[in-house]
Protein backbone atom coordinates (compact mmCIF):
# COMPACT_ATOMS: atom_id res chain seq x y z
CA UNK A 1 0.00 0.00 0.00
CA UNK A 2 2.13 2.69 1.23
CA UNK A 3 4.89 2.38 -1.64
CA UNK A 4 1.99 4.00 -3.81
CA UNK A 5 2.62 6.98 -1.57
CA UNK A 6 6.52 6.49 -1.14
CA UNK A 7 7.86 5.31 -4.62
CA UNK A 8 5.54 6.87 -7.11
CA UNK A 9 6.72 6.66 -10.92
CA UNK A 10 3.95 9.46 -12.27
CA UNK A 11 2.49 12.02 -9.51
CA UNK A 12 -0.19 14.77 -10.49
CA UNK A 13 -0.79 17.69 -8.46
CA UNK A 14 -4.21 18.92 -8.90
CA UNK A 15 -4.17 22.57 -7.90
CA UNK A 16 -0.33 23.38 -8.99
CA UNK A 17 -0.41 26.97 -9.00
CA UNK A 18 2.50 29.99 -9.75
CA UNK A 19 1.06 31.69 -7.01
CA UNK A 20 4.37 31.70 -4.21
CA UNK A 21 1.18 32.63 -1.32
CA UNK A 22 -0.65 28.70 -2.00
CA UNK A 23 0.07 25.93 -0.92
CA UNK A 24 -0.41 24.57 -4.17
CA UNK A 25 2.97 26.34 -5.39
CA UNK A 26 4.93 25.30 -2.75
CA UNK A 27 4.06 22.02 -2.82
CA UNK A 28 4.66 21.99 -6.24
CA UNK A 29 7.97 23.47 -5.96
CA UNK A 30 8.96 21.14 -3.14
CA UNK A 31 8.10 18.56 -5.80
CA UNK A 32 10.22 20.23 -8.57
CA UNK A 33 13.20 21.09 -6.49
CA UNK A 34 14.47 17.61 -6.78
CA UNK A 35 16.78 17.64 -10.33
CA UNK A 36 17.28 13.99 -10.36
CA UNK A 37 13.65 12.71 -9.74
CA UNK A 38 13.27 8.92 -10.83
CA UNK A 39 9.11 10.03 -11.01
CA UNK A 40 7.00 12.22 -13.78
CA UNK A 41 5.61 15.24 -12.55
CA UNK A 42 2.17 16.46 -14.14
CA UNK A 43 0.82 19.34 -13.22
CA UNK A 44 -3.04 20.08 -13.21
CA UNK A 45 -4.34 23.85 -13.07
CA UNK A 46 -7.51 25.78 -14.51
CA UNK A 47 -5.02 28.33 -15.70
CA UNK A 48 -3.74 26.22 -17.70
CA UNK A 49 -0.48 28.04 -18.17
CA UNK A 50 2.94 27.23 -17.82
CA UNK A 51 4.48 26.32 -14.48
CA UNK A 52 8.93 26.17 -14.19
CA UNK A 53 8.25 25.50 -17.76
CA UNK A 54 6.16 22.46 -17.14
CA UNK A 55 2.81 22.02 -18.68
CA UNK A 56 -0.09 22.50 -17.19
CA UNK A 57 -3.40 20.08 -17.97
CA UNK A 58 -6.85 21.12 -17.01
CA UNK A 59 -7.64 18.20 -15.70
CA UNK A 60 -6.47 14.77 -14.57
CA UNK A 61 -8.62 13.66 -17.04
CA UNK A 62 -6.69 15.32 -19.83
CA UNK A 63 -2.57 13.16 -18.38
CA UNK A 64 -1.85 10.63 -21.01
CA UNK A 65 -1.20 7.45 -19.43
CA UNK A 66 -1.82 6.17 -15.84
CA UNK A 67 -1.12 8.28 -12.71
CA UNK A 68 0.04 6.33 -9.27
CA UNK A 69 -0.45 9.68 -6.98
CA UNK A 70 -3.03 12.56 -6.84
CA UNK A 71 -1.91 15.37 -4.45
CA UNK A 72 -4.68 17.31 -4.29
CA UNK A 73 -4.55 21.27 -3.02
CA UNK A 74 -7.92 22.94 -4.12
CA UNK A 75 -9.88 24.37 -2.03
CA UNK A 76 -12.63 21.81 0.37
CA UNK A 77 -15.74 22.47 -2.04
CA UNK A 78 -14.18 21.53 -5.35
CA UNK A 79 -12.26 18.28 -3.49
CA UNK A 80 -14.99 15.57 -3.89
CA UNK A 81 -15.21 16.27 -7.69
CA UNK A 82 -11.43 16.27 -7.85
CA UNK A 83 -11.67 12.90 -6.36
CA UNK A 84 -14.55 11.76 -9.01
CA UNK A 85 -12.32 12.32 -11.41
CA UNK A 86 -9.16 10.75 -9.71
CA UNK A 87 -11.53 7.41 -9.70
CA UNK A 88 -12.77 7.60 -13.63
CA UNK A 89 -8.49 8.37 -14.19
CA UNK A 90 -8.00 4.98 -11.99
CA UNK A 91 -5.21 6.49 -9.74
CA UNK A 92 -3.60 4.48 -6.89
CA UNK A 93 -3.45 6.91 -4.62
CA UNK A 94 -4.72 10.31 -3.10
CA UNK A 95 -3.11 12.83 -0.84
CA UNK A 96 -5.49 15.31 -0.05
CA UNK A 97 -3.59 18.32 1.48
CA UNK A 98 -6.71 20.53 1.81
CA UNK A 99 -8.15 21.30 5.10
CA UNK A 100 -11.81 22.07 5.93
CA UNK A 101 -13.33 18.60 6.54
CA UNK A 102 -14.03 17.14 9.74
CA UNK A 103 -11.84 19.54 12.15
CA UNK A 104 -14.31 21.99 11.30
CA UNK A 105 -18.17 20.38 11.75
CA UNK A 106 -20.39 17.57 10.83
CA UNK A 107 -20.82 18.54 7.40
CA UNK A 108 -16.90 18.50 6.96
CA UNK A 109 -17.42 15.34 8.29
CA UNK A 110 -19.95 14.06 6.63
CA UNK A 111 -18.56 14.90 3.31
CA UNK A 112 -14.78 12.70 4.12
CA UNK A 113 -16.93 9.96 4.59
CA UNK A 114 -18.47 10.18 1.81
CA UNK A 115 -15.46 10.49 -0.12
CA UNK A 116 -13.24 7.82 1.98
CA UNK A 117 -16.27 5.36 0.78
CA UNK A 118 -15.66 6.18 -2.73
CA UNK A 119 -12.23 5.85 -3.06
CA UNK A 120 -12.90 2.59 -0.90
CA UNK A 121 -15.68 0.85 -3.61
CA UNK A 122 -12.62 2.50 -6.23
CA UNK A 123 -10.03 0.63 -4.24
CA UNK A 124 -8.21 4.08 -4.20
CA UNK A 125 -6.08 4.65 -0.80
CA UNK A 126 -6.16 7.80 0.45
CA UNK A 127 -3.71 9.72 3.12
CA UNK A 128 -5.49 12.99 4.34
CA UNK A 129 -7.44 15.58 4.61
CA UNK A 130 -6.11 18.37 6.16
CA UNK A 131 -2.44 17.21 6.04
CA UNK A 132 1.21 18.38 4.59
CA UNK A 133 1.88 15.52 2.63
CA UNK A 134 4.65 13.44 2.74
CA UNK A 135 8.21 12.89 1.78
CA UNK A 136 10.52 10.24 0.98
CA UNK A 137 14.80 11.56 1.44
CA UNK A 138 15.67 8.08 -0.53
CA UNK A 139 14.37 9.47 -3.68
CA UNK A 140 14.21 13.19 -2.97
CA UNK A 141 10.54 13.29 -3.05
CA UNK A 142 9.05 16.40 -0.54
CA UNK A 143 5.27 16.22 -1.86
CA UNK A 144 4.56 18.29 0.88
CA UNK A 145 4.77 21.85 1.84
CA UNK A 146 6.83 22.20 4.54
CA UNK A 147 11.14 22.02 4.52
CA UNK A 148 12.63 18.77 3.26
CA UNK A 149 15.52 17.83 6.09
CA UNK A 150 18.29 15.56 5.78
CA UNK A 151 18.70 12.20 4.50
CA UNK A 152 18.97 10.27 7.32
CA UNK A 153 17.61 6.83 9.09
CA UNK A 154 14.33 8.29 11.08
CA UNK A 155 10.74 7.37 10.05
CA UNK A 156 8.20 9.82 11.38
CA UNK A 157 4.59 9.46 11.08
CA UNK A 158 2.28 12.74 12.50
CA UNK A 159 -1.28 13.17 12.77
CA UNK A 160 -0.82 16.60 13.62
CA UNK A 161 1.35 18.21 10.21
CA UNK A 162 2.34 21.63 12.39
CA UNK A 163 4.03 19.27 15.21
CA UNK A 164 5.61 17.28 12.55
CA UNK A 165 7.28 20.08 10.59
CA UNK A 166 8.34 21.54 14.34
CA UNK A 167 10.20 18.22 15.21
CA UNK A 168 11.89 18.34 11.39
CA UNK A 169 13.42 21.38 12.21
CA UNK A 170 14.17 20.53 15.58
CA UNK A 171 15.78 17.28 14.01
CA UNK A 172 17.62 19.37 11.59
CA UNK A 173 19.38 21.43 14.52
CA UNK A 174 20.33 18.21 16.07
CA UNK A 175 22.39 16.73 13.12
CA UNK A 176 19.69 14.39 12.69
CA UNK A 177 18.18 12.95 9.33
CA UNK A 178 15.06 11.52 8.21
CA UNK A 179 14.35 8.82 5.87
CA UNK A 180 10.48 9.05 5.54
CA UNK A 181 7.94 11.50 6.97
CA UNK A 182 3.82 11.22 6.61
CA UNK A 183 1.52 13.14 7.87
CA UNK A 184 -1.98 11.37 8.23
CA UNK A 185 -3.72 14.30 9.10
CA UNK A 186 -7.52 13.10 9.33
CA UNK A 187 -7.05 9.79 8.73
CA UNK A 188 -10.56 8.48 6.46
CA UNK A 189 -8.28 5.84 4.99
CA UNK A 190 -4.65 4.90 5.79
CA UNK A 191 -4.18 4.24 9.55
CA UNK A 192 -0.52 4.86 11.44
CA UNK A 193 -0.14 0.43 11.15
CA UNK A 194 -0.25 0.91 7.60
CA UNK A 195 2.94 3.49 7.84
CA UNK A 196 4.34 0.99 10.41
CA UNK A 197 4.70 -1.92 8.87
CA UNK A 198 5.77 -0.08 5.59
CA UNK A 199 8.79 1.88 8.08
CA UNK A 200 9.31 -1.89 9.20
CA UNK A 201 10.02 -3.14 6.05
CA UNK A 202 12.21 0.11 4.60
CA UNK A 203 16.00 -0.71 4.88
CA UNK A 204 16.76 3.09 5.42
CA UNK A 205 14.33 3.15 8.43
CA UNK A 206 16.36 2.11 11.63
CA UNK A 207 14.22 4.25 14.26
CA UNK A 208 10.68 4.98 13.88
CA UNK A 209 8.74 8.10 15.79
CA UNK A 210 5.16 9.24 16.06
CA UNK A 211 2.60 11.95 17.11
CA UNK A 212 -0.39 10.55 17.59
CA UNK A 213 -4.00 12.38 19.19
CA UNK A 214 -6.25 9.12 18.44
CA UNK A 215 -6.09 5.46 17.18
CA UNK A 216 -9.11 4.44 15.85
CA UNK A 217 -8.10 0.51 15.67
CA UNK A 218 -6.18 -0.03 18.97
CA UNK A 219 -6.00 -3.83 18.75
CA UNK A 220 -4.58 -3.75 15.45
CA UNK A 221 -2.43 -0.57 16.27
CA UNK A 222 -0.90 -2.33 19.40
CA UNK A 223 -0.45 -5.37 17.78
CA UNK A 224 1.30 -3.97 14.65
CA UNK A 225 4.32 -2.12 17.46
CA UNK A 226 4.77 -5.29 19.21
CA UNK A 227 5.92 -6.78 15.93
CA UNK A 228 7.74 -3.48 15.16
CA UNK A 229 9.60 -2.98 18.17
CA UNK A 230 11.91 -6.04 17.91
CA UNK A 231 13.85 -4.57 14.67
CA UNK A 232 13.27 -1.08 15.51
CA UNK A 233 12.48 1.31 18.32
CA UNK A 234 9.39 3.37 18.17
CA UNK A 235 8.89 6.70 20.30
CA UNK A 236 5.39 7.89 21.01
CA UNK A 237 4.66 11.91 21.48
CA UNK A 238 0.89 11.42 22.33
CA UNK A 239 -1.18 14.69 22.40
CA UNK A 240 -4.45 15.10 24.36
CA UNK A 241 -2.93 13.70 27.70
CA UNK A 242 -5.14 15.39 29.48
CA UNK A 243 -9.28 16.42 29.34
CA UNK A 244 -8.07 20.16 27.73
CA UNK A 245 -6.06 18.50 25.80
CA UNK A 246 -8.51 15.88 24.64
CA UNK A 247 -10.89 18.92 23.75
CA UNK A 248 -8.30 20.70 21.24
CA UNK A 249 -7.26 17.14 19.91
CA UNK A 250 -10.85 16.64 18.65
CA UNK A 251 -11.01 20.62 17.36
CA UNK A 252 -7.78 20.00 15.38
CA UNK A 253 -8.67 16.51 13.63
CA UNK A 254 -11.92 15.92 14.46
CA UNK A 255 -10.93 12.84 15.75
CA UNK A 256 -11.84 12.11 20.13
CA UNK A 257 -8.31 11.49 21.81
CA UNK A 258 -7.38 8.15 22.99
CA UNK A 259 -7.13 7.33 26.45
CA UNK A 260 -3.50 8.69 27.31
CA UNK A 261 -2.97 5.87 30.45
CA UNK A 262 -4.09 2.84 28.49
CA UNK A 263 -1.56 4.10 24.96
CA UNK A 264 1.14 4.16 27.27
CA UNK A 265 0.68 1.43 29.72
CA UNK A 266 0.80 -0.56 25.93
CA UNK A 267 2.97 1.22 24.19
CA UNK A 268 5.57 0.74 26.75
CA UNK A 269 4.28 -3.19 27.84
CA UNK A 270 5.68 -3.15 24.10
CA UNK A 271 8.72 -1.95 24.23
CA UNK A 272 8.39 1.05 23.06
CA UNK A 273 9.14 4.83 24.44
CA UNK A 274 5.90 6.86 25.47
CA UNK A 275 7.70 10.60 25.44
CA UNK A 276 6.36 12.73 28.20
CA UNK A 277 8.07 16.30 26.88
CA UNK A 278 8.48 16.72 23.58
CA UNK A 279 11.57 18.67 24.52
CA UNK A 280 12.70 14.55 24.77
CA UNK A 281 12.03 13.65 21.51
CA UNK A 282 15.17 15.47 19.81
CA UNK A 283 17.40 14.02 22.80
CA UNK A 284 16.37 10.26 22.63
CA UNK A 285 16.25 10.49 18.91
CA UNK A 286 19.97 11.40 19.44
CA UNK A 287 20.56 8.83 21.42
CA UNK A 288 19.27 5.95 19.37
CA UNK A 289 20.24 7.54 16.34
CA UNK A 290 24.31 7.84 16.97
CA UNK A 291 24.85 5.22 19.29
CA UNK A 292 25.31 1.58 19.61
CA UNK A 293 22.97 -0.23 22.49
CA UNK A 294 25.29 -0.95 25.09
CA UNK A 295 26.33 -4.29 26.50
CA UNK A 296 25.81 -3.37 30.04
CA UNK A 297 24.65 -0.10 32.90
CA UNK A 298 27.87 0.88 33.99
CA UNK A 299 28.25 4.75 33.43
CA UNK A 300 31.85 6.67 33.26
CA UNK A 301 32.00 10.37 33.71
CA UNK A 302 34.94 12.54 33.07
CA UNK A 303 34.31 16.26 33.16
CA UNK A 304 36.09 19.81 33.90
CA UNK A 305 33.32 21.02 35.63
CA UNK A 306 32.70 19.43 39.36
CA UNK A 307 29.26 20.72 38.66
CA UNK A 308 28.11 19.41 35.90
CA UNK A 309 28.65 15.76 36.83
CA UNK A 310 27.38 17.05 40.24
CA UNK A 311 24.04 17.49 38.19
CA UNK A 312 24.37 14.68 35.83
CA UNK A 313 24.44 12.58 38.84
CA UNK A 314 21.38 13.87 40.45
CA UNK A 315 19.73 13.22 37.27
CA UNK A 316 21.35 10.09 37.04
CA UNK A 317 20.17 8.62 40.27
CA UNK A 318 16.49 9.88 39.36
CA UNK A 319 16.54 7.26 36.71
CA UNK A 320 18.22 4.62 38.50
CA UNK A 321 21.52 5.52 36.74
CA UNK A 322 24.86 2.90 37.86
CA UNK A 323 27.84 4.39 37.39
CA UNK A 324 31.06 2.13 36.97
CA UNK A 325 33.67 1.08 39.50
CA UNK A 326 37.08 2.11 38.15
CA UNK A 327 39.54 -0.62 38.00
CA UNK A 328 43.40 -0.24 39.14
CA UNK A 329 44.34 -1.55 35.20
CA UNK A 330 41.85 1.82 34.05
CA UNK A 331 42.80 4.51 36.43
CA UNK A 332 46.29 3.56 36.02
CA UNK A 333 45.74 4.02 32.36
CA UNK A 334 44.35 7.53 32.99
CA UNK A 335 46.67 8.80 35.67
CA UNK A 336 49.43 10.10 33.18
CA UNK A 337 46.63 12.03 31.63
CA UNK A 338 45.43 14.46 34.50
CA UNK A 339 47.00 16.11 37.26
CA UNK A 340 48.34 15.10 40.39
CA UNK A 341 45.38 16.93 42.28
CA UNK A 342 42.78 14.57 40.35
CA UNK A 343 40.78 12.28 42.74
CA UNK A 344 40.42 8.95 40.96
CA UNK A 345 36.70 8.27 40.95
CA UNK A 346 33.72 8.11 39.09
CA UNK A 347 32.96 10.55 38.01
CA UNK A 348 36.36 11.92 37.16
CA UNK A 349 36.95 15.58 37.64
CA UNK A 350 39.75 16.73 35.33
CA UNK A 351 39.97 20.21 36.55
CA UNK A 352 38.83 22.66 34.72
CA UNK A 353 42.73 23.17 32.36
CA UNK A 354 41.77 19.87 31.18
CA UNK A 355 42.88 20.27 27.16
CA UNK A 356 41.79 18.27 23.87
CA UNK A 357 44.23 15.95 24.96
CA UNK A 358 43.45 14.80 27.68
CA UNK A 359 39.56 14.03 27.30
CA UNK A 360 40.85 12.38 24.00
CA UNK A 361 43.26 10.15 26.50
CA UNK A 362 40.62 9.86 28.99
CA UNK A 363 37.57 9.17 27.28
CA UNK A 364 39.36 6.28 25.09
CA UNK A 365 40.61 4.86 28.37
CA UNK A 366 36.78 5.20 29.47
CA UNK A 367 35.93 3.25 25.62
CA UNK A 368 38.41 0.10 25.82
CA UNK A 369 37.84 -0.71 29.66
CA UNK A 370 35.67 -3.56 30.38
CA UNK A 371 34.77 -1.56 33.48
CA UNK A 372 32.39 0.69 31.68
CA UNK A 373 29.61 0.57 29.30
CA UNK A 374 28.49 4.31 28.68
CA UNK A 375 31.30 6.99 28.24
CA UNK A 376 29.79 10.52 29.45
CA UNK A 377 32.71 12.92 28.10
CA UNK A 378 31.12 16.31 30.27
CA UNK A 379 32.67 19.52 29.93
CA UNK A 380 32.12 23.44 30.31
CA UNK A 381 33.64 25.31 27.41
CA UNK A 382 36.34 27.77 29.27
CA UNK A 383 37.09 30.73 27.96
CA UNK A 384 40.52 31.40 29.21
CA UNK A 385 44.66 29.40 28.57
CA UNK A 386 43.46 30.07 24.46
CA UNK A 387 41.17 26.85 24.79
CA UNK A 388 39.39 26.53 21.76
CA UNK A 389 35.58 26.71 21.73
CA UNK A 390 35.47 23.11 20.04
CA UNK A 391 38.61 21.34 21.20
CA UNK A 392 37.25 19.13 24.28
CA UNK A 393 34.73 18.10 21.45
CA UNK A 394 37.01 17.14 19.08
CA UNK A 395 39.43 15.44 21.51
CA UNK A 396 35.99 13.36 22.52
CA UNK A 397 35.63 12.53 18.87
CA UNK A 398 38.89 11.07 18.02
CA UNK A 399 38.42 8.78 20.87
CA UNK A 400 35.50 7.27 19.87
CA UNK A 401 36.00 7.34 15.87
CA UNK A 402 39.42 5.37 16.93
CA UNK A 403 37.86 2.88 19.00
CA UNK A 404 35.27 2.20 16.17
CA UNK A 405 32.52 4.10 18.10
CA UNK A 406 31.24 0.44 19.53
CA UNK A 407 30.45 1.79 22.75
CA UNK A 408 27.81 4.56 23.33
CA UNK A 409 29.43 7.79 24.33
CA UNK A 410 27.03 11.01 25.34
CA UNK A 411 28.86 14.04 24.97
CA UNK A 412 27.90 16.50 27.48
CA UNK A 413 28.59 20.01 26.15
CA UNK A 414 26.67 22.49 29.21
CA UNK A 415 24.57 24.90 27.25
CA UNK A 416 26.65 24.76 24.26
CA UNK A 417 24.09 24.59 21.98
CA UNK A 418 24.97 28.27 20.37
CA UNK A 419 28.12 27.61 19.60
CA UNK A 420 28.73 27.10 16.02
CA UNK A 421 31.75 25.15 16.16
CA UNK A 422 30.04 22.84 17.77
CA UNK A 423 27.18 22.19 15.77
CA UNK A 424 29.96 22.37 12.22
CA UNK A 425 32.21 19.77 13.84
CA UNK A 426 28.91 17.39 14.96
CA UNK A 427 27.84 17.72 11.22
CA UNK A 428 31.24 17.43 9.71
CA UNK A 429 31.92 14.16 12.15
CA UNK A 430 28.30 13.03 12.33
CA UNK A 431 27.86 12.98 15.48
CA UNK A 432 26.21 14.86 18.21
CA UNK A 433 26.03 16.28 22.02
CA UNK A 434 23.94 17.24 24.64
CA UNK A 435 23.78 20.67 26.50
CA UNK A 436 22.33 19.96 30.10
CA UNK A 437 22.62 17.23 32.55
CA UNK A 438 18.99 16.26 32.46
CA UNK A 439 19.54 15.49 28.37
CA UNK A 440 22.72 13.35 29.05
CA UNK A 441 20.83 11.12 31.89
CA UNK A 442 17.83 10.98 29.39
CA UNK A 443 19.97 9.50 26.23
CA UNK A 444 21.76 7.25 28.69
CA UNK A 445 18.44 6.21 30.33
CA UNK A 446 17.12 5.15 26.86
CA UNK A 447 19.62 3.34 25.59
CA UNK A 448 19.35 0.87 28.28
CA UNK A 449 15.63 1.00 28.51
CA UNK A 450 16.21 -0.94 24.72
CA UNK A 451 18.74 -3.10 26.45
CA UNK A 452 16.96 -4.26 29.04
CA UNK A 453 14.13 -4.44 26.62
CA UNK A 454 16.24 -7.17 24.09
CA UNK A 455 17.40 -8.58 27.59
CA UNK A 456 13.87 -9.32 28.15
CA UNK A 457 13.39 -10.88 25.02
CA UNK A 458 15.72 -13.56 25.05
CA UNK A 459 14.91 -14.51 29.09
CA UNK A 460 11.54 -14.97 27.55
CA UNK A 461 12.67 -16.95 24.61
CA UNK A 462 14.75 -19.39 26.75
Amino acid sequence: MSSIFFNPKKVAIIGATANPRKFGNVVTENILMNKERNYEIFLVSLKKQPINGLETYESILDIPGEIDLAIILVPARAVEEVVDDCIKKTVKGIIIVTGGFGEINDEGKTLEKRIAIKCKDASIRVIGPNCVGIQNLDIGLNASFILQPKKGDIGFITQSGSFGAAVLYAMRDANLGCSKFANLGNMIDVSYSEVLEYYNQDPSTKIICMYLESVSKGREFFSCIKNVIPNKPILVVKGGRTATGMRAASSHTGSLSTNYNLLKSAVEQAGGYIIEYIADYTTALKALSFNPIPKGDKIGVLTNSGGSSVLFSDQAEQYGLKFAKFSDELIEKIRPHVIKLVKMVNPLDMIAGAREEQYYQVTKAMLESNDVDIVVPACVITPFLEIEWDEHYRGMIRAWNETGRKKPMIPLLVFADSFPQIHALSEKENSTAFFTPYQAAYACKVLIDRMNYFKKINEDNK
